[in-house]
C-alpha cells in the first residue's frame, strides 16, 4: 500500500463508488418492478444488460459493476447492440462516476438516442455542412 495515501479519502471513494452502484440496481429494479435476484434469474447476462441500460444511462463499466457482468462482456454485448440499432454510445466523453476517468455513456433508450448522439461541444466540425469548409 501506498505510504502517502491517506486511508480515510480511499474509504471515502470506495463509499462514493458502491452508492453508485447500488443506485443503478435500485434504479433497474424499481423501473422493472423485479429484485436483482429476480432480474438475474429471469435474464441471461446479454439481457439484464440490454434492460438496465434501457433505464440507466451510464458507462459501461459502471453497469458491469452494478450487474457483476464482466467488462469484456459488457463491450461484447454492447458492439453487437450497437451493430443491431438498439444501443447508442455518446459523442463526447464524460467523468464516470464509477473510475473517474473518461468515457461515454451508453443507453438502450430509444428516448435517450438523440440527446447521446448530440456534441455539446462549441468546437466546429470542419466536416459538417455550414463549417467554414461548406460547399
Amino acid at each position: 500500500m501506498d505510504k502517502h495515501r491517506n486511508p480515510s479519502i480511499s474509504f471515502g471513494l470506495n463509499k462514493d463508488k458502491q452508492f453508485f452502484i447500488n443506485s443503478i440496481k435500485r434504479a433497474v429494479e424499481k423501473s422493472l418492478n423485479m429484485s436483482l435476484y429476480q432480474l438475474k434469474r429471469e435474464n441471461a447476462e446479454d439481457s439484464l444488460y440490454y434492460l438496465a441500460l434501457r433505464y440507466v444511462t451510464t458507462t459501461n463499466k459502471a453497469i458491469c459493476e452494478a450487474f457483476s457482468i464482466p467488462v469484456e462482456a459488457g463491450t461484447r454485448y454492447k458492439r453487437a447492440l450497437e451493430k443491431s440499432g438498439l444501443l447508442v454510445q455518446s459523442i463526447d466523453e464524460f467523468i464516470c462516476p464509477y473510475t473517474f476517468r473518461k468515457a461515454h455513456l451508453l443507453s438502450t433508450n430509444p428516448k435517450e438516442f438523440a440527446k447521446l448522439q448530440k456534441s455539446n461541444s462549441r468546437q466546429l466540425n470542419l466536416f459538417e455542412k455550414g463549417g467554414d469548409n461548406a460547399n
